[in-house]
C-alpha cells in the first residue's frame, strides 16, 4: 500500500515509526540503467616519448617528442596553465570546450618590460625576449609564467613539473598518455598521472555521497542518476572533472567524454585521469594561496554564476506532484494560514498530463483549468510558479511526431530517431540539445509559458539517466557527449534570457551539469535522494564537494525524496538544515513534504527554522553576491577559511560612474567605463592589490595562513559546514541525538542561541535538543538579520538587524551586506547597488563599530536605513554609547540583562557612521565542554526482522563498556561488549536475549555511553 494523507485524516500515523512501505517512483525499476557505463579491462598506457625540440610564439610553449607526440604549455591568466597532448598523427590545433569561456590573456614575462628589451642592451636580451624567456638547459625547460608559478619540463622522460618559490606544486608521474582500445568493450583514449603528496587531501569531483576527502577511491566521471540512494553511493547526477588539493592546486581536465579519476586507488601515491574516445587530452592547473582564490580562478574560466532573483533565496515547496491549479492555491494558503514562509511553488510533471505526456511542454488544461489566472494570483500573494521539463518525448506524447520528423531527437548510426525503450515511463526518445533546431524548437515553448506567467524552471532527468550508449548526438556519441547534454540544456535558456529578457534574472533547478554549469543560473540539487537518515547524510559531503567545484548553491530534496518509511524526528533534523543551506526546498512522494502536515512539536520547530532563514536574508543574500563576484560557495568546509571584502572597496564604490575631464583628454571612452566592481583586488585572499603595493608580500601571507588552516582536524569533516564566513552548522545527522561533537576552527565560537563561547581549534560536545542544531557564530562577527516576513515580496531593505559578536581576541572584523532590488540581471555592469560595509574592533573595556555605505544605489532604495545594532554576551548596561562622537540619547538605546544583550538604534543615510560603546563588559570565557568519547549511529535498520547492525564511532580511546538493549518496559534483554579503539564499529543484533533466545517483537532501546537508538522488532 501506499502511503498518503489527506485533510482530515488522524495525525497518529505520523508520530509512528513506521516500516518502510514501497514508495511510488519516477522510475519503473530502482536499479540503474541496464548498461553499464564503464567497461574494462584496458591496454597497459603509451607514455610520450622523449624531448626532441621546441619552440615559443605568442605566449605557446610547444614541445615535440621523438616518437611524433607533441606537447603544448600556455599560460592563460595569473595562476592558471593550460597543457595539451597530441599524439602522433593528431593535428595539433585548439581543442573545443564546452566549459571554458574566458579567453587566454596577451602573456608577458613578469618582471620584465613588454615591449621588450630597451635600446642597447645585449643581443642575448632580444634572443631571450623572442624565446618568450624559456630558459632551456641539457636536462629541462623552465619557464617562469607568472610572478608565483614556474613550469618545468624535465626532458627525458618528458615530464612536466610545476614550481611556486621553495616548492613543488605538483609534478607528473607518468606525465600524459594514450591507452590504445582493447577490444569493442574497452575505447581506447587519453590520460594524464600526477605525483600525490603523503599528507595530501583531494576534493571536490562533483556530486557522491562520499566522505569530503576522495582521496583513495577510483570514481567515475559520467553523470547517472540512482533512485533511493543513500551515504556511500560514490556517482551521482552531477560529475564534475576538477580535483582541488590541499597544496594549493586544481586539476581541470577539460573533456566531457567519460572517463575515470583515480585519486590514489591503485597506487596511493599517483593520481591519474583516463578518458574514452578524444584523438587529444587537454588539461588546466590553476594554483592559488586560498581555496577562495583558486574557484574564483576557476570560475573566472568557465564563468561565474550569476545573481539569484532574491525569492530564489526563500522557502520554495514542492511535491511530487500538484495535480490541479485549485491544488496550487489551496497548498499556497494552507502555508500562509499556518505561519510558514512561501516564496514558490513548484509544478512536476502532472501540469503537461503526467509520466506519459513528457515532452508534450503545454498545460493539461483539464485539470490546470486557468494556468494564467492560477500564476497571477499567486502571484499577487508573493508566490512565484516553477515548471518541471525534462528531455525525453514519450512516444505518447503530441510532439513526438514533430520532434522525429525534424530530426531534433538522438538517432542510430544511420539517422533514424532512436527510441529508448527501457525509460522507466515508457518508450521515449532524446532531445538533441547540441543541435541549434532542437535549441529553437524547446525555448519556443519556454517563451510562451514565460509569457503566461512562469518564473522558475526545473530541469529534470538532465544527465540523461537512460542515454543507450549507441545513440548518436550532433557532437558524437552517447559516451562521448552524455556529460555534456545537461549543460547544453541549461544554456538554452541562459542564452535566450540574455537576448530576450536580459533585465531579468534566471532560476534553473537543474539535476545535471558539468564543469562550468554554474554559469548557467543554474541551482542544482542531489537528486533522488532515499527518505533515510543514511540519505540525510550524504547531503553534507555532497554539498562541499560541488562548492569546491564552482558551484554554489548544491541542496537537496528536504525531507527526503522516497522510499523511507513516516519520520518525524527525520523532516525536522532534515528542515533544520536546509533552512541553513543554499536553497530550502522541501519535496518528496508518499510522505507529505509540507511542513504543515507534521505534527506538534515538529511542525512549529520546523516554523522556527524557516522563520529563521527569513531573518538571515540580508546575510544570505551577501553570500549570493560574494559567490557571483568570486566564486566562494555560500556553504564551505571547514578548512576553507574566512573571506571578507575589504572595507576601502566599498569606500571605493562611492566614486562616480564614468570618465573623468582627464580620462577623456587622454582618450578613454564612455564605453570602455565600468562600475567599481569588488573584484578579488578588494577581498582578503587577495594576492594583488591595485596599485601593487604589498605584491611581493602578500603571496607568502596568504601561503601561511592557508596552512595553518589546512590542520588535519579539518581535513575532512563530513558531518557540519560554515555558512558563509560567520555561521558554523552542524546539523543532527542521527536519530536520537541530543548532543554531538563540533569540530571547531580557530577563534572563538559563540552559541547562537545560548550565547555560550567556545575556545577554537578544539573538538566540543554541544547541546542539540530536538528543538535545535548547533549554530555557532565567529566571536568578532558582524551577522546581518531582518525582521521575518512571509515572503521575500515583502522584503524591507530599509531595516536591518545587526548582531556583532564583540571580542578582544578577535581582532578588527568586517562584513559587506550587498543590497539591490532583488531582480534585475544587469546590476554587476550598471552599479545598480547598494553596500554597507561594517567593521569592529573591541578591545578590554571598548567597542567601536563603524558603518561605511557604498555603492552607486539602484532604484527604490530606502535614502536612510534604520540599524539595529546588538551586542550579545554583555555582562551590564555600558558607561555611554556614542554616534558620531555625540551621545546617543537613551531611548535609543538598552541593556537587556534577561539576554545580556546590549540593544541600540540609529538611522544611516549615505554618510558613514561611527558608534562607540564605552565601558563595555563581556563575558567571554569559555564554557568546557569535553567531547563525547563515542557516537551511537543509526542502525542498518531501524524496524527489522530478524537481525540489525547497530553502528558506533569511537573518537577517542575509552573505557570498557557495554552496549546494552531493553524492552519498552526499561527491563535489560541484551547485553554487548563494546569496542575502546577510535574508529567505526558494529555490533549485529539477532533480535535475541542474553540466553540467545528471540525476543518477542515490539519497541526496544539500544543503549551505549547514554546516548539510544529505538529499534522494532517485526515477528517473522
Amino acid at each position: 500500500m501506499l502511503v498518503s494523507f489527506r485533510r482530515g485524516w488522524p495525525l497518529l500515523p505520523l508520530l509512528l515509526l513506521s516500516i518502510a512501505f514501497p514508495g511510488h517512483t519516477q522510475r519503473a525499476a530502482d536499479g540503474p540503467p541496464t548498461q553499464d557505463p564503464f567497461r574494462r579491462p584496458e591496454a597497459a598506457p603509451v607514455a610520450l616519448g622523449p624531448y626532441q625540440s621546441h619552440s615559443y610564439q605568442r605566449g605557446l610553449l610547444t614541445i615535440r617528442s621523438t616518437d611524433g607526440g607533441t606537447l603544448r604549455v600556455r599560460p592563460w591568466a595569473t595562476g592558471v596553465v593550460r597543457v595539451e597532448y597530441f599524439p602522433a598523427g593528431t593535428a595539433v590545433q585548439n581543442i573545443p570546450s564546452i566549459s571554458v569561456v574566458q579567453e587566454p590573456a596577451e602573456w608577458f614575462a613578469p618582471f620584465m618590460h613588454h615591449e621588450g628589451p630597451e635600446p642597447g642592451m645585449p643581443a642575448q636580451a632580444y634572443r631571450d625576449f623572442e624565446n618568450g624567456y624559456v630558459r632551456s638547459t641539457a636536462g629541462q625547460l623552465e619557464w617562469k609564467t607568472d610572478r608565483t608559478t614556474t613550469v618545468i619540463i624535465q626532458k627525458n622522460p618528458l615530464r612536466v613539473r610545476y614550481q611556486r618559490p621553495g616548492e613543488t606544486v605538483v609534478a607528473d608521474a607518468e606525465g600524459v598518455f594514450r591507452h590504445p582500445a582493447a577490444g569493442p568493450a574497452a575505447p581506447g583514449g587519453m590520460g594524464v598521472s600526477f605525483q600525490l603528496q603523503p599528507d595530501e587531501h583531494l576534493y571536490g569531483t562533483g556530486s557522491r555521497a562520499l566522505p569530503l576527502d576522495r582521496r583513495g577511491r577510483r570514481l567515475r566521471l559520467y553523470n547517472e542518476a540512482h533512485y533511493a540512494y543513500q551515504n556511500g553511493e560514490p556517482t551521482l547526477n552531477v560529475s564534475l572533472p576538477t580535483v582541488v588539493s590541499s597544496r594549493g592546486y586544481m586539476l581541470f581536465f577539460d573533456h566531457m567524454a567519460a572517463a575515470t579519476l583515480d585519486l590514489g586507488a591503485t597506487r596511493p601515491d599517483v593520481l591519474e585521469y583516463r578518458n574514452e574516445g578524444p584523438g587529444s587530452l587537454g588539461y588546466f592547473l590553476i594554483t592559488g594561496e586560498s581555496y577562495a582564490q583558486i574557484l574564483s580562478r576557476y570560475t573566472l574560466l568557465t564563468g561565474r554564476q550569476p545573481l539569484p532573483p532574491r525569492w530564489g533565496l526563500g522557502l520554495i515547496q514542492s511535491r511530487f506532484g500538484y495535480k490541479s491549479d485549485q491544488e496550487m492555491e489551496q497548498v499556497a494558503a494552507r502555508m500562509r494560514r499556518e505561519g510558514f514562509p512561501l516564496d514558490a511553488l513548484v509544478l512536476d510533471l502532472y501540469w503537461f498530463g503526467g509520466t506519459k505526456r513528457q515532452g508534450d511542454l503545454d498545460w493539461d488544461y483539464q485539470n490546470f483549468r486557468q494556468p494564467v489566472r492560477m500564476m497571477r494570483r499567486l502571484d499577487s500573494a508573493g508566490v512565484k510558479t516553477i515548471l518541471i521539463s525534462e528531455p525525453y518525448v514519450m512516444r505518447t506524447s503530441r510532439n513526438d511526431a514533430d520532434v522525429r520528423r525534424q530530426g531534433l531527437v538522438g538517432t542510430h548510426t544511420d539517422g533514424s530517431p532512436y527510441t529508448v525503450e527501457s525509460f522507466w515511463a515508457g518508450p521515449a526518445t532524446i532531445l538533441d540539445m547540441y543541435r541549434p533546431e532542437t535549441r529553437a524548437w524547446l525555448w519556443s515553448y519556454y517563451r510562451r509559458r514565460k509569457a503566461e506567467g512562469a518564473a522558475g524552471w526545473w530541469s529534470d532527468l538532465g544527465e540523461p539517466e537512460n542515454h543507450p550508449a549507441d545513440m548518436q548526438h550532433l557532437l558524437g556519441g552517447a559516451r562521448q557527449v552524455h556529460n555534456g547534454l545537461g549543460q547544453a540544456w541549461a544554456g538554452i535558456l541562459q542564452e535566450n534570457y540574455r537576448r530576450e529578457f536580459p533585465q531579468e534574472r534566471l532560476f534553473n533547478l537543474a539535476r545535471s551539469g558539468w564543469a562550468g554549469m554554474q554559469r548557467n543560473s543554474v541551482f542544482p540539487w542531489s537528486g533522488d535522494v532515499s527518505r533515510s537518515w543514511a540519505g540525510l547524510q550524504a547531503q553534507v559531503p555532497v554539498m562541499l564537494g560541488m562548492g569546491l567545484g564552482g558551484v554554489g548553491y548544491m541542496h537537496s530534496d528536504a525531507g527526503g525524496f522516497c522510499a523511507g518509511p513516516t519520520d518525524p524526528e527525520l523532516y525536522t533534523r532534515w528542515l533544520q538544515m536546509a533552512s541553513l543551506g543554499p536553497i530550502l526546498r522541501p519535496h518528496g512522494e508518499g510522505v507529505p513534504p509540507e511542513p504543515y502536515w507534521w505534527p506538534e512539536p515538529y511542525k512549529s520547530i520546523v516554523r522556527r527554522y524557516t522563520h529563521l532563514r527569513y531573518e538571515l536574508l540580508p546575510y544570505l543574500y551577501s553570500l549570493a553576491w560574494e559567490n557571483s563576484q568570486t566564486g566562494t560557495p555560500l556553504t564551505r568546509p571547514m578548512n576553507f577559511g574566512a573571506t571578507y571584502l575589504q572595507p576601502e572597496a566599498v569606500e571605493a564604490s562611492n566614486q562616480p560612474l564614468g570618465l573623468s575631464a582627464e580620462e577623456i583628454a587622454a582618450g578613454f571612452s564612455e564605453d570602455t567605463g565600468q562600475p567599481q566592481s569588488a573584484g578579488p583586488a578588494f577581498w582578503n585572499w587577495r594576492t594583488a592589490t591595485p596599485d601593487g603595493w604589498g605584491d611581493n608580500i602578500l603571496p607568502e601571507q596568504q601561503r601561511q595562513a592557508f596552512e595553518a588552516g589546512n590542520t588535519p582536524a579539518l581535513a575532512n569533516v563530513n558531518d557540519q559546514f560554515l555558512l558563509g564566513p560567520n555561521l558554523l552548522v552542524a546539523p543532527v545527522l542521527q536519530p536520537g541525538q541530543r548532543r554531538r561533537n563540533v569540530v571547531l576552527p580557530a577563534g572563538s565560537w559563540v552559541d547562537f542561541d545560548t550565547q555560550q563561547t567556545y575556545a577554537g581549534s578544539q573538538t566540543v560536545s554541544v547541546a542539540a535538543p530536538l528543538s535545535r542544531l548547533p549554530l555557532l557564530v565567529r566571536a568578532g562577527a558582524f551577522l546581518p538579520m531582518t525582521p521575518y516576513v512571509p515572503t521575500t515580496a515583502r522584503y524591507h531593505p530599509d531595516s536591518l538587524r545587526v548582531r556583532y559578536y564583540a571580542d578582544p581576541a578577535a581582532g578588527r572584523s568586517t562584513f559587506t551586506v550587498y543590497d539591490d532590488d532583488g531582480k534585475t540581471a544587469t546590476v554587476a555592469h550598471t552599479g545598480a547597488y547598494a553596500l554597507l560595509a561594517f567593521s569592529g574592533l573591541t578591545t578590554a573595556t571598548q567597542a567601536d563599530i563603524r558603518v561605511v555605505p557604498g555603492g552607486q544605489s539602484y532604484p527604490g532604495a530606502p535614502t536612510r536605513r534604520h540599524i539595529e545594532l546588538l551586542i550579545p554576551r554583555v555582562v551590564a548596561a555600558p558607561a555611554a554609547v556614542l554616534l558620531n562622537e555625540e551621545p546617543l540619547p537613551a531611548s535609543a538605546w538598552e541593556f537587556e540583562a534577561a539576554t545580556s544583550t546590549l540593544r541600540l538604534r540609529f538611522e544611516l543615510a549615505r554618510q558613514p557612521a561611527t558608534v562607540s560603546v564605552r565601558g563595555l563588559r563581556l563575558h567571554t570565557a569559555p564554557t568546557v565542554a569535553q567531547p563525547e568519547p563515542l557516537t551511537l549511529e543509526a542502525p542498518e535498520n531501524r524496524t527489522f526482522t530478524g537481525r540489525t547492525t547497530l553502528r558506533y564511532t569511537v573518537h577517542q580511546a575509552t573505557q570498557p563498556d557495554t552496549l546494552r538493549i531493553f524492552d519498552a518496559t526499561g527491563r535489560l534483554v541484551r547485553s554487548l561488549p563494546a569496542a575502546t579503539t577510535p574508529g567505526a564499529h558494529a555490533l549485529v543484533w539477532p533480535a535475541d536475549n542474553d540466553q540467545h533466545q528471540p525476543v518477542a517483537g515490539g519497541v526496544y532501546l539500544a543503549e551505549l555511553a547514554g546516548q539510544r537508538q529505538r529499534l522494532v522488532v517485526v515477528p517473522e
